[in-house]
């Protein structure tokens, strides 16, 4: 699984440097949300997006200036109608961050990449000065990387008090995850270090990958896999035959593993408040054997395959051993929206749309 940290991090090591494109601030309708990037390698290679249209048309001739220097540039746009040179009328106002990546970036997104590949959030700070050769133009003051229980100290150095002050709201705002971004400047951030090194402050939440963990193999979790890839999910694929739980079917799973008869599945793969879960085993039986140990975990989503019928018998059995309807009334059975999907791919789309909803009501990076 990759991401924008990835390719920047990749950049870095190959002697290259690019351009991370950030919103930093938005107010009303705007294509995407704060804390969406747009990375332009100085090759022309484009990762990510901020919202197409005008906007990052507009975004990508400003990213290519500032890929030749080592200032950043820091504007901001009007998306209503005439204002836009390519009549893309949102109606909203979004503030951009073109920010330099250069060598000195390395340890901070080797930090990150580190945190996200084990399934860790941290939230990256950066310091800002306005000024420079034009009236927009930006300096990365210092950046650092917060993490709950550690942090890669600030690079340039900064006052202790100060590091110790950023730090702090670093570690408040990962707890309290509703906002991916957030911007203080010296007086919100209650900074009286003189001088003050930095003007504004940006805090950015960077979560792990969602996890999704789909128990059996068949055409249905194929092309659910593939659809949760790329909306961005680490996959995990399970079944109880070694011809299904197959690296070759699944080409882009973090983790695809043989468990026969689905047996002590919490020895073998850790359920947790980050998980999502779909079930869509070989049958009833062993829908039933899955069922009886998700729900012992608290886990961010349960959805079953199946018809109501099955569901209905699955449901019957577990509370004949001691389910209760209250925990049953957890699992989303029949799975997925209903948008009248009929084929596997179809039916996927369905399913990834159920939980995408899902984990856009849960709190952003909140700690479990």
């Amino acid at each position: 699984m990759a991401s924008i940290y990835n390719t920047a991090l990749e950049t870095l090591r190959a002697k290259k440097h690019g351009v991370m494109v950030s919103i930093i601030h938005r107010k009303g309708s705007v294509p995407r949300k704060e804390g969406a990037h747009l990375f332009l390698e100085t090759t022309g290679r484009i990762i990510g997006t901020i919202g197409g249209g005008g906007l990052e048309a507009e975004a990508l001739k400003i990213a290519r200036r500032v890929s030749i220097g080592t200032e950043g540039h820091l504007q901001s746009f009007s998306l209503v109608e005439g204002d836009d040179p390519s009549d893309m009328v949102c109606g909203g106002n979004v503030t951009l961050l073109f920010e330099p990546v250069l060598p000195e970036n390395l340890p901070a997104y080797e930090f990150v990449t580190r945190r996200m590949e084990n399934q860790e959030p941290s939230c990256i700070v950066t310091g800002l000065e306005k000024g420079g050769t034009t009236s927009l133009s930006v300096r990365i003051g210092t950046k650092g990387v917060v993490a709950p229980d550690d942090f890669l100290p600030f690079s340039p150095e900064i006052p202790v008090e100060l590091e110790e002050r950023l730090v702090g709201w670093a570690r408040l705002y990962l707890k309290e995850g509703k906002r991916p971004l957030r911007v203080l400047d010296n007086t919100l951030a209650e900074i009286d270090t003189r001088p003050r090194p930095c003007d504004l402050f940006v805090f950015e939440m960077i979560r792990f990958f969602p996890r999704l963990i789909i128990f059996g193999g068949g055409h249905l979790s194929q092309a659910l896999a593939r659809i949760a890839t790329i909306c961005g999910f680490s996959v995990e694929v399970v079944d109880d035959r070694e011809d299904f739980a197959s690296e070759a079917l699944f080409p882009d799973a973090q983790k695809v593993l043989c468990l026969p008869e689905f047996a002590e599945i919490p020895l073998f793969i850790p359920l947790d408040s980050r998980t999502f879960v779909v079930i869509a085993t070989r049958g009833h039986r062993y829908d039933e054997e899955v069922l009886r140990q998700v729900l012992a975990r608290q886990v961010s989503y349960i959805g079953m395959v199946g018809s109501r019928s099955k569901n209905r018998i699955v449901f019957e059995r577990l509370q004949e051993q001691g389910v209760t309807p209250a925990e049953l009334d957890q699992v989303h059975a029949p799975i997925g929206l209903p948008i009248h999907s009929d084929t596997p791919e179809e039916i996927a789309v369905s399913i990834m749309a159920e939980i995408i909803k899902i984990k856009a009501e849960q709190p952003l990076g909140r700690l479990p």
